[in-house]
């Protein structure tokens, strides 16, 4: 396992047997600007008012949002992959495709969130046709390689930093639909200050899912 290095920006159940089993080494993440205040579910995020998660170590389900139509619930992750969304929106009208003129090309994001009273942390991966790679593809279940990024909160201080490509698991149907066959999982190792991802497909382990993201002080 080779783990992320992180650089600054100026300005966001499986068994432990599925982290260890995989293997994934990462580019050197990157910052990216971020323009707005952010919000969280409709609120401004004030990390300070946040409480603790309660035991962060625990591997928990990735929560899924559509960014397709702009909302107030999904603000925080559109302008996270502000750029991103805006590059994939010129893609679609470049190849004559303007049926988005209303809204986004489709656009899904997966997250992973951990509070504490000090600071808190997002994890999150965009997918967008014109950003992701495929992966897998059988059974009614859907992998790709999408490109991820981490974000820190701390007091009115934001950073937004890019983690490189990390495996999205691309639900049927509407968005936050579970797949009884397979599910994406997230969680952070105190001791290391590292957020873990992983997916299980039927069962297994998706090889080259499990990712280690070190969180920088």
């Amino acid at each position: 396992m080779t783990a992320t290095r992180i650089t600054k920006m100026a300005a966001t159940t499986p068994t432990p047997r599925l982290w260890r089993a995989c293997r994934c080494p990462f580019a050197a993440l990157r910052a990216v600007p971020i323009a707005t205040v952010l919000v969280w579910q409709g609120l401004h995020l004030e990390v300070n008012a946040q409480q603790r998660t309660p035991d962060p170590g625990a591997w928990r389900p990735i929560s899924y949002s559509d960014l397709t139509k702009p909302s107030l619930a999904t603000a925080t992750f559109a302008d996270i992959w502000k750029d991103e969304i805006e590059a994939n929106n010129k893609a679609y009208r470049e190849a004559g495709d303007f049926r988005f003129a209303s809204g986004n090309a489709p656009a899904t994001e997966a997250h992973f969130v951990i509070w504490s009273p000090t600071k808190s942390v997002v994890l999150s991966i965009l997918n967008a046709a014109t950003r992701c790679t495929s992966k897998q593809a059988e059974a009614g279940v859907r992998v790709k390689l999408c490109p991820m990024r981490l974000i820190i909160y701390e007091g009115i201080r934001v950073r937004v930093l890019d983690a490189d490509r990390g495996c999205f698991l691309e639900l049927d149907g509407a968005v936050g639909q579970i797949i009884p066959s397979a599910t994406a999982y997230a969680a952070y190792d105190v001791t290391s200050r590292t957020v873990k991802t992983g997916l299980v497909a039927k069962g297994r382990a998706v090889d080259g899912c499990s990712h280690g993201i070190p969180i920088p002080p």
